[in-house]
């Protein structure tokens, strides 16, 4: 790339209660392969009185290039902070990246780079802190291909594709999930190319869980018949149609079968066969056979109330997934 092929980019980044992982990814925005004139970061914090502000304004403070704002706010949810970050920002792409978050030196390059005619959405490559242990149960982030959740810790958006969309929608404003993937989909949906800079790449902070948080996290699942509602294209996604993944597929068939044993012929027990099948041939980084038994046991109770959450979200939007 040229001197005067580097687009302006805005770099929003949220944050609530995150001060020392805000400060690590501050710091490796600053240490980008970009020209420093030709980026901004705006960090929009749902305010929390640990030290956050203080460290930040110490920042901006230092001046310098490139240039880094604060702005404090009071908002229900990171979505609201991303579009006013988007709305303040001046730049012809908008990237969007969390606070727990770090960027390798050549992310902006890459997304940057990625971001041809047409192209109106860039994915780029998320992986776990290398660094960081890795435990059973566990939250961080993982994206190694185009998805179709477009996830807003690692993306980068056309800003004349953003606000054609009118930015993020309304209904997501006080929801924590599944409004990156309406705002992706309302963008392909208007016309606009995607594309992924497998070079683009951050990583994300490993958060350890307990047994109860793991679970809980599977609740969230609930908004995608909201989502395939909102946009039918989603539906195009998901497998064979009506499920948010094989797993799911597979569970809610050992569902029936269960119940069809009981109440028909114990024969149909064999429909409950293939989950833990699947369940062991996508056991992801397990290798350890009795590992993977126990992830499938211990997970029972989470694949049923995303079972459960998703029947419930289909029965109350009228829109099956499952």
């Amino acid at each position: 790339m040229s001197l005067a092929e580097f687009p302006f980019v805005s770099v929003v980044v949220p944050t609530r209660g995150r001060r020392d992982m805000l400060v690590r990814l501050i710091d490796s925005l600053l240490r980008q392969d970009y020209p420093v004139d030709r980026y901004e970061i705006i960090v929009v914090h749902n305010f929390t009185n640990d030290g956050t502000e203080a460290a930040l304004r110490a920042l901006v403070d230092q001046g310098g290039l490139p240039a880094l704002s604060y702005h404090r706010k009071a908002f229900p949810s990171p979505t609201p902070s991303r579009q006013f970050g988007a709305e303040t920002g001046r730049g012809e792409i908008i990237a969007f990246i969390d606070d727990d978050c770090e960027a390798t030196h050549g992310w902006l390059r890459a997304g940057v780079s990625a971001m041809t005619a047409g192209i109106g959405i860039v994915q780029g490559r998320t992986l776990p802190q290398p660094d960081q242990a890795r435990h059973l149960f566990e939250k961080t982030v993982t994206v190694t291909a185009p998805t179709p959740y477009f996830e807003t810790c690692n993306i980068f958006y056309r800003r004349e594709a953003f606000f054609g969309v009118g930015g993020f929608s309304l209904e997501f404003l006080d929801r924590f999930w599944g409004e990156d993937t309406d705002l992706g989909w309302k963008v392909v949906q208007s016309g606009w190319a995607r594309a992924f800079a497998s070079d683009a790449l951050v990583y994300h902070e490993v958060f350890r869980q307990n047994l109860l948080a793991w679970h809980r996290e599977a609740l969230n699942l609930r908004v995608w018949p909201f989502l395939v509602r909102l946009r039918p294209a989603i539906r195009q996604e998901l497998y064979c149609g009506y499920f948010v993944s094989r797993q799911s597929a597979t569970f809610a068939l050992a569902v029936v079968g269960i119940a069809g044993a009981a109440l028909v012929h114990p024969m149909l027990l064999l429909a409950a066969l293939p989950y833990p099948w699947v369940r062991t041939i996508e056991s992801g980084r397990y290798r350890n056979p009795f590992a993977i038994a126990a992830r499938i046991v211990v997970g029972l109770p989470r694949a049923a109330l995303i079972f459960g959450a998703l029947a419930y979200s289909s029965i109350r939007h009228r829109c099956l997934v499952l």
